[in-house]
């Protein structure tokens, strides 16, 4: 050991060296600054195992040429070592293990740093994701150091080492990138660079097993390749040479190689790596159009496959429309079942994403039709407008710029949401002061840098305008380069300022501007505080509270004191208490969130819902009923009005009050059916009731027999806001039952109510015009006339 520490200290003395280890503990130590960085998680970790794999190998090479020197008495104070011909693994030993530990060493700083930056200077816990850390540091910082020994005694000469150790690093991004850019994952693994799982936007982060035989196997790398160097190197030289028949290396090269070549075999099983082969064996399901190859889970059912396939095709001649131009050649679509498959088979459990250069997307299966399918679609059918080679909008053919891309994604895909406009919501997000500035997102750093849902929000709608006043022409020429001045003749600050003119031009009432405040209120991952422990903790609370109400409200307390700003982790807190049956506590809490989000009229009316529930739950209707009157008046989203008016009734009528209680808590289907058919069997006409029975049996895929109820609500006194979403819901139902008869019947008399709604049921009839002239009329469910 006193060795290992004299060649260490002394490989110190060498600048080089010296400049290395005080970048990557210096440097790593500084990172705890940064957002994400002030704990020793996963982006630390990351970013100290890319800086080790890159930078440790000089460290082996120092140590090489330092133990030549120490052999021929070079170095202060030391006599010349005495060459034996039996030691080629003590020779390789005596090298490596100095650079190992100051590749070990140099870890240490910034992992303490980042330990006390969090229990000082935050209410972060330090080891919430303390194992991503060792798992991505410390392997690499083995393996860099290995391969540098080796390249070290391969060649007399710093540079031709440096180079040496650069062709492996180079090597082993052959596989790394390989199935990244030509299979269908986005995970990506690399032995000295450590783990990628993924988009940015899923953001509670564990361990996966596919980690950890990962990082085992760069171990065993490490073992061969030290195996392999004792092998080949010539002792009196100290210097690779051909092999020599050495016992020990041989058998222990073997040893490892085994299990290596095993991991590599089973990789796709384990989780290193897909393939579209493998891929579509675990799938199984195939389905192709006459644009589509539809990949989807055995076992789904037929009437489901048909559904997708032919909303690919509406999907695709809309899109056609839109960009005016359609890619050559079929697009693979893969469906996957769950979040959960999804992120074991290729990663981004949560979001769906596609590859336009293979002309592919990964989606999630959802409920018809798929929110999001639209928006991905959007990114393949651009790709001929894109720059080479990943046929997207770049700089220098090289750097993304994902503002560009996923404007044009969004704005092509014009979704309605909460009963707004994609324009409605960027105006109201620009009232509210919340609004990025739209010049910074389409350019090279800005999109990362906002919130998630702001920067989607703006940038779709700003391409959705320019589209919408200029073509699909210039559209598709802006795609390439983002060059605005190029494709409209105009700088982009102008374009930018005539957009913001005509957001401002929109009328919104108050309602709107509020609800705009509520969804985009949250920042972005770097701006939020202990943001991967608050994700966990969210998660983790979601799954215990049904179960474990008391462990859900430990986490949700965690969560609120690490975010005290976000009122859904109290919300969360009195659910917990509510179903622990400790009811004061929970107004208590409910009371003080009142006070909290006061002036915040949809946060207002989100806390006024839940303190309804807790006094209807204590058998207090007048108190609840104030509650509900409270909600109405604060105007919120159409959801929680609906909520609202829907518990407002229940309050009205005891005939009301079991099913509809049932309706809200029961966690059996079955039995939210049988109360409300059952209630309805002694007020046949009830509104509410036949209002709510048709929402459930359209929900659980039996829209022929929730016509009938629909209808029945609509003949009865509801409320405005639900009479809009019984009319939406009868159009989509007549849709889904093979009615085209009754969906243009019914478009045809629909009142007007605004542009979202109009756009959002107008589409089932284009839907019905589309399959008559492309299938010969729409889908008929098999049971749906029985």
């Amino acid at each position: 050991m006193r060795q290992v520490l004299f060649r260490a200290k002394e490989l110190l003395r060498r600048p080089p060296v010296l400049v290395l280890a005080g970048a990557l503990a210096a440097g790593g130590s500084a990172l705890v600054f940064l957002p994400l960085f002030g704990v020793p998680g996963f982006e630390l970790g990351l970013t100290l195992s890319i800086a080790v794999g890159l930078l440790g190998g000089g460290v082996g090479i120092a140590a090489v040429h330092q133990e030549r020197r120490l052999l021929a008495g070079q170095a202060p104070g030391q006599a010349p070592e005495a060459p034996r011909e039996d030691s080629p693994g003590r020779m390789a030993w005596r090298a490596l293990a100095p650079a190992l530990l100051l590749n070990l060493a140099v870890l240490v700083p910034p992992f303490l740093a980042a330990t006390l930056y969090a229990l000082v200077g935050t209410r972060c816990d330090p080891f919430s994701l303390v194992g991503f850390y060792p798992l991505l540091t410390l392997p690499s910082a083995v393996l860099s150091a290995v391969v540098g020994v080796f390249c070290g005694f391969a060649t007399r000469r710093w540079g031709r080492a440096v180079l040496l150790y650069l062709g492996c690093f180079l090597v082993s991004a052959v596989p790394t990138a390989w199935p990244l850019v030509f299979g269908p994952q986005v995970y990506a693994f690399n032995h000295f660079l450590g783990h990628m799982p993924g988009p940015l936007y899923d953001e509670a982060l564990s361990i996966s097993s596919a980690l950890l035989w990962f990082r085992l196997e760069t171990l065993l790398i490490a073992l061969a390749v030290l195996s392999l160097t004792v092998l080949c190197l010539d002792v009196p030289e100290a210097r690779l040479r051909r092999p020599r028949v050495r016992a020990g290396a041989l058998v222990l090269l073997g040893l490892v190689l085994v299990p290596i070549l095993l991991l590599e075999a089973h990789g796709t099983d384990l989780g290193l790596r897909m393939t579209d082969e493998a891929l579509l064996a675990r799938l199984g399901g195939v389905r192709d159009t006459e644009h589509f190859q539809l990949v989807y889970p055995r076992g789904l059912p037929r009437e489901k496959v048909e559904r997708m396939a032919r909303d690919l095709e509406f999907r695709y001649a809309q899109l056609a429309r839109f960009l005016g131009a359609v890619p050559e050649g079929r697009i693979r679509v893969w469906l996957y079942r769950t979040d959960e498959e999804k992120q074991a088979l290729v990663g981004a459990g949560r979001t769906q994403f596609a590859k336009p250069w293979l002309l592919e997307l990964h989606i999630n299966g959802r409920e018809f039709p798929h929110s999001v399918l639209k928006h991905e679609l959007a990114h393949v059918m651009a790709a001929p407008a894109g720059s080479a080679p990943f046929r997207v909008t770049t700089r220098l053919g090289v750097w993304p710029l994902m503002g560009v891309i996923e404007g044009l994604a969004v704005g092509a895909d014009n979704a309605v949401q909460g009963d707004l406009t994609l324009h409605q919501w960027a105006a109201g997000m620009r009232r509210q002061k919340l609004a990025p500035d739209i010049r910074k997102l389409v350019g090279p750093e800005g999109f990362y840098q906002s919130a998630p849902a702001r920067a989607y929000t703006l940038v779709g709608s700003f391409l959705r305008h320019l589209a919408d006043t200029y073509g699909p022409d210039k559209l598709r020429a802006l795609y390439a380069h983002a060059d605005f001045q190029a494709a409209y003749g105009r700088p982009l600050d102008a374009l930018a300022t005539e957009w913001e003119t005509f957001l401002d031009s929109l009328p919104l009432d108050e309602a709107t501007v509020s609800r705009a405040f509520q969804r985009f209120r949250t920042g972005s991952l770097f701006s939020r505080a202990c943001a991967r422990e608050v994700a966990l903790l969210q998660e983790e609370a979601r799954d215990f509270l049904a179960s474990e109400p008391q462990q859900a409200l430990e986490l949700y307390q965690r969560a609120s004191r690490l975010q005290p700003q976000e009122p859904a982790f109290q919300l969360g807190q009195a659910s917990a208490l509510d179903r622990l049956e400790r009811p004061d506590e929970a107004t208590r809490v409910l009371a003080a969130l009142a006070e909290q989000v006061k002036g915040q009229p949809s946060l207002e009316a989100d806390v006024a819902l839940s303190q309804a529930d807790s006094a209807a739950r204590r058998g207090n209707k007048e108190q609840a009923r104030a509650f509900l009157e409270r909600v109405l008046a604060l105007a919120p989203s159409p959801e929680v009005t609906r909520t609202a008016q829907v518990k407002l009734a229940a309050l009205e009528s005891e005939a009301r009050a079991g099913p509809i209680q049932s309706y809200f808590q029961e966690k059996h289907e079955e039995l939210r059916l049988l109360r409300l058919a059952t209630a309805l069997e002694g007020t046949p006409k009830d509104p509410y009731l036949n209002y709510l029975l048709g929402r459930r049996l359209f929900q659980v895929d039996a829209p022929a027999d929730a016509l009938p109820h629909l209808s029945r609500a609509l003949e009865g006194e509801l409320p405005d806001a639900l009479r809009r979403e019984a009319l939406r819901l009868r159009v989509q139902a007549a849709y889904l039952a093979g009615d085209c008869g009754t969906v243009r019947h019914e478009v045809g008399a629909l009142p007007d109510y605004g542009p979202a709604f109009r756009a959002v049921t107008s589409e089932w009839a284009e839907r019905c015009d589309f399959e008559d002239r492309h299938f010969g009329g729409p889908l008929v469910p098999r049971d749906a006339f029985r």
